[in-house]
């Protein structure tokens, strides 16, 4: 059965590099900054950042596809440093078992051209997915909604993060 796909994209304020390291950073960050949507994630293998490293995600019962796939493993299956790029493959929970057959997601973050004028420093995070559906409904734009709710509430805390160095300095 050939799989589906999904791309979107998101301009941020905050800089590429910021933004890169949030995401490395999401077993402590993500809980932390977005508590209405993640209620944990641990490292079930590995560091939680690196290639071959396993992730156990735990979805807020607020959030919009909990009773479907409330938690889900993920495996990081590659890092690009230089490109900001990571790809993970969701292996295990509800998520796969009941609405996929597979589920793989590929983030990139990306600073703004200089053209972009007042965003600067901004970047652009692109994420994509491909899937092959099972016999559930979830829609992957549920999964989109849910990752720009998450890149949108990082860049909100890192905006919050240098504003208040700032007032401080």
């Amino acid at each position: 059965m050939p799989s589906e796909g999904y791309k979107t994209e998101l301009k941020l304020v905050s800089s590429a590099n910021d933004v890169w390291g949030a995401i490395f950073a999401a077993t402590r960050i993500y809980p932390a900054v977005l508590p209405d949507v993640y209620e944990e994630i641990t490292s079930t293998r590995r560091d939680g950042y690196s290639e071959g490293s396993m992730r156990k995600i735990t979805v807020n019962m607020s959030v919009g596809f909990n009773k479907a796939a409330r938690m889900a493993m993920e495996e990081i299956t590659d890092v690009d440093h230089e490109t900001r790029t990571v790809s993970c493959s969701v292996e295990d929970g509800e998520f796969v078992t009941k609405h996929y057959r597979s589920f793989e997601t590929t983030t990139t973050v990306a600073p703004l051209p200089s053209n972009e004028g007042p965003r600067e420093p901004g970047c652009i995070v692109r994420w994509s997915c491909s899937y092959v559906n099972a016999a559930g409904s979830l829609s992957p734009d549920v999964v989109k909604d849910l990752m720009n709710k998450t890149f949108e509430g990082l860049d909100n805390h890192l905006q919050k993060l240098i504003h208040s160095k700032t007032a401080r300095s």
